[in-house]
């Protein structure tokens, strides 16, 4: 069984592909239409040109450059292979799957509020059909829960990890709290590891203001044709 994670944005994917395709269709059949000239100075195409584009990034990005992320991401931490991991906005597992390859001894929760919105086909069944076919459903569970108040006790956590999930929470102050439960979850000496678009910065304020330790901001990256950076912090022992 292949492994498939599913497109991010579905709808905005979708709006993409639908606009640039009304535009070039009308740049084709100006003649028969009011906006011929407009159509034939060639300002309909630039527009289309770039949506088009856009999508085919976001598309890219879901499918191949989201998956090579996570894998840097991880490395980031030095794995004994007994970690108890979490894994904040799980979607179909891609994080998941990928921590529980490098934990023989440990295990991995996958939490999602399971939003279809931001990710297609999102439900914990197609993310326990990916962690069986991967091979790794003995060693990974997945829960339903809110990211800004994590049904867990202080503590659990060898590692916490969010992949491009925490810019979908509104406003600015929950996506702060939902760093703060990732750090509140974490045990003393924990990693907590976060790839996510356009406000990672604003994360690594808030973790350089609690008791973290080594916190580090990548250079971006860019994904979806948005700026994306990794923060890499050490919860204090």
């Amino acid at each position: 069984m292949k492994i498939d994670y599913g497109q991010d944005a579905p709808g905005v994917v979708r709006g993409l592909l639908i606009a640039s395709s009304v535009l070039v269709a009308i740049a084709f059949l100006s003649h028969l239409t009011p906006l011929g000239r407009l159509a034939r100075s060639g300002s309909l195409i630039p527009p289309a040109i770039t949506m088009l584009a856009t999508a085919g990034w976001m598309i890219w990005s879901s499918r191949v450059g989201k998956q090579r992320q996570i894998i840097k991401l991880l490395d980031h931490h030095p794995w004994r292979g007994d970690e108890v991991v979490l894994d904040i906005g799980c979607g179909r597992g891609l994080a998941t799957i990928e921590a529980a390859r490098r934990v023989r001894s440990g295990r991995v929760v996958g939490l999602d509020q399971w939003r279809m919105r931001d990710l297609s086909g999102n439900t914990s069944e197609a993310a326990q059909a990916n962690a069986q076919a991967a091979g790794v459903t003995a060693k990974v569970s997945f829960e339903t829960g809110d990211a800004t108040k994590l049904p867990f006790e202080d503590a659990v956590f060898d590692v916490v990890v969010s992949m491009t999930v925490l810019h979908n929470i509104k406003p600015a102050s929950e996506r702060r709290r939902a760093v703060e439960e990732a750090l509140r979850v974490l045990r003393p000496g924990g990693t907590l590891l976060i790839f996510d678009i356009l406000h990672t910065p604003a994360y690594a304020a808030a973790v350089k203001s609690t008791a973290a330790q080594d916190v580090r901001l990548s250079s971006p990256t860019f994904l979806w044709a948005l700026p994306g950076w990794s923060l890499i912090a050490r919860k204090a022992p």
